[in-house]
């Protein structure tokens, strides 16, 4: 094809495949492992114009997630309004959040309005990358928020955080509600923002965060109670009431019943595989002197007390730490 470059991939030929319309070899190119033969087999597709549309439709039902992205992103670039509705269900529904996003950008491509609805709701979304995406294709819809609540959804989604600081009280609501975002220190700013407005809503947001996973947000949410006029005893009592994330007691306990060693090793004993491997060799021996069932009936009293042992142990662990610190 005169003036396309040649993109020559351990895939394919690139301009050969468009030469020759084989769009099911450039839709294969659209999951290849490098980012960039992806993004120039979405371009041939997008220089094919209407002749991929269908093709495209039923790739974004693929396996692949790169593949169901770059087919959003193509659909988007040919600027067919009748994939919106495919469209619109992978930005609300698709267990990939890229794809999310490209078929969210999608919508603003094609530049219809019945994209708005979707986009308003997903303004809403725990992911910071979905949310702005959906900021980002409602400014080119030309939306513009009805009221001063939406503004703060839309604000938060954007990261603009100078509009969001200057709405005051009316963006205490979304904030709240947007501390179930995914990303720490995403909650961290929202927290900061939140007891900044002085809203009566600032400080349950603050109890929240005191029962967060994550330390650093917990130590946000501790000194943003304090400003916030949290009474000092009840602290403690949030604090306690945290998500805990660390190992299972009752998985640790059963894990060295019946296998010892193993327990040790989910609690993140890095000796616990070679007690293990010593249990079992034991184990087998006896096996080989006194029969198959004996040897676990003696073994089985003796696990019990490291079983209980166990629990306890991973109990401390659990107490005494949150996520990821």
């Amino acid at each position: 094809m005169p003036g396309l470059p040649v993109w020559r991939t351990k895939g394919g030929d690139i301009p050969g495949l468009v030469a020759t319309r084989d769009i099911a070899g450039l839709i294969r190119l659209m999951g290849h492992k490098d980012g960039s033969v992806r993004l120039r087999a979405t371009d041939a597709l997008v220089s094919l114009g209407s002749l991929p549309f269908e093709a495209l439709i039923a790739a974004l039902e693929s396996l692949d997630s790169t593949i169901r992205m770059g087919a959003a992103t193509a659909l988007g670039s040919l600027r067919d309004p009748t994939a919106l509705p495919l469209l619109i269900g992978r930005a609300r529904q698709d267990k990939s959040v890229p794809v999310r996003m490209a078929a969210l950008l999608a919508l603003g491509e094609i530049g219809s309005a019945a994209g708005v609805p979707c986009a308003c709701d997903l303004l809403k979304d725990p992911n910071r990358h979905v949310r702005y995406c959906a900021a980002v294709t409602l400014t080119k819809l030309g939306w513009d928020p009805p009221d001063r609540d939406e503004l703060a959804y839309y604000s938060i989604a954007l990261q603009d955080w100078g509009k969001v600081r200057s709405l005051g009280e009316p963006a205490a609501g979304p904030l709240r509600r947007m501390l179930k975002d995914t990303d720490p220190s995403t909650r961290i700013r929202l927290i900061d923002l939140l007891c900044q407005t002085g809203s009566p809503e600032a400080a349950g947001g603050c109890a929240l965060a005191l029962e967060d996973s994550r330390d650093s947000v917990r130590y946000m949410g501790l000194i943003s109670s304090i400003r916030c006029g949290l009474s000092e005893e009840s602290l403690p009592l949030l604090l306690a009431r945290r998500e805990r994330t660390g190992p299972n007691p009752a998985a640790a306990a059963l894990l060295n019943f019946l296998f010892l060693g193993i327990g040790y090793n989910y609690i993140g004993k890095w000796w616990g595989f070679l007690v293990f491997m010593s249990y079992m060799t034991i184990i087998v021996l006896a096996q080989l002197r006194m029969g198959p069932f004996l040897p676990y009936l003696i073994a089985y009293p003796v696990t019990a007390i490291f079983a209980v042992q166990t629990f306890f142990e991973a109990k401390r662990i659990a107490d005494s730490s949150g996520v990821g610190s």
